[in-house]
């Protein structure tokens, strides 16, 4: 159990049109999860490709599996499978939703607008490189394909070391088009580390003030599997004092965005004894008062792409103290 956790189960969809590579995404996180318990709703398990050793129970509509994730599947309905992680909810960190290739992500976020049980946590909508601007040329899909686009709160560029420099820079400048305020990251290799865009922050390091384990922005890793840890970056910054809400809520929406994901511990003025959890992910944020966290001090942990302000920088430091 994480020593911090909102009341809320953070809820993350992950969407694309078809072809572009969420179930690999998905079944990476699966298998390299180890802090935070995923409870994961999907379209077909036999796509996952979930490693064997993971599996610790399977009865045809569920898998549980060792590392504290559990698979839920939408075959029997989008409603009955959610109401069957609803009643663990306390048992995960956070459910994410693989949405069907043709479906809009932004309603399926919309449920979790609703449900209080839920903690609106974003859209990762996957774009495929090697695909995308053939599909805008497709009169039969192109409006789904667009539609996704502007539903997303992230935006992931995939497969792009299959084509060229060329091809990406119209396809940024598509996307940059349809949805500008959004964050759009390139995934230029095989394989992505999928931590930072889930937001798999420890939350016992809030607790430790240690920096993070998951994004070593000195390049090193303290565990056995292979992480691209030269996509990401980043930084802890902390204060003392309480900061005035005002100047954090600011600061918060004026981050870049090359910021692409946030936690944090906050203590304001108007409350000094008080702490609220802060969660940023792609250009939405929210806050919650923590029951389990008191003191005056603050911290948060931002993760963003190469791009990221360093944090001697003005507009990353702004109401913390400069490191």
């Amino acid at each position: 159990m994480n020593e911090i956790q909102t009341s809320a189960l953070p809820f993350t969809v992950l969407g694309g049109f078809l072809g572009s590579g969420k179930t690999t995404l998905l079944n990476r996180l699966l298998n390299l999860t180890k802090e935070t318990r995923y409870a994961v709703l999907v379209n077909d398990f036999g796509e996952l490709n979930i490693d064997e050793r993971l599996i610790e129970a399977h009865d045809g509509e569920t898998i549980a599996l060792a590392n504290g994730c559990m698979c839920c599947s939408m075959a029997d309905g989008f409603v009955s499978a959610l109401t069957a992680v609803m009643e663990r909810a306390d048992q995960f960190d956070q459910m994410i939703v693989e949405a069907s290739g043709v479906s809009n992500p932004g309603r399926i976020m919309d449920i979790a607008k609703l449900d209080p049980g839920l903690s609106p946590n974003g859209a990762i909508v996957l774009v495929d490189a090697t695909q995308f601007l053939n599909q805008l040329n497709d009169s039969l899909i192109k409006d789904a394909v667009l539609t996704q686009v502007k539903e997303a709160d992230i935006l992931l560029i995939n497969k792009a070391h299959l084509t060229d420099q060329s091809t990406l820079e119209t396809i940024k400048e598509t996307l940059d088009t349809q949805n500008s305020d959004c964050t759009t990251l390139i995934n230029d290799r095989p394989v992505v580390d999928p931590g930072p865009l889930f937001g798999s922050i420890d939350t016992a390091i809030l607790k430790r003030r240690e920096t993070l384990a998951l994004v070593d922005k000195k390049g090193t890793a303290e565990h056995d599997h292979d992480h691209t840890h030269d996509q990401f970056h980043s930084c802890v910054l902390r204060q003392i004092k309480p900061i005035d809400r005002s100047t954090f809520e600011s600061w918060a929406t004026t981050l870049p965005p090359s910021v692409i994901r946030g936690k944090g511990l906050i203590s304001f003025t108007e409350s000094p004894h008080q702490q609220w959890i802060w969660q940023k992910v792609g250009r939405t944020y929210d806050l919650e008062s923590s029951s389990g966290a008191s003191g005056q001090s603050s911290m948060v942990v931002l993760i963003g792409t190469k791009e990221m302000p360093v944090e001697s920088d003005p507009v990353i430091y702004g109401p913390f103290l400069k490191q």
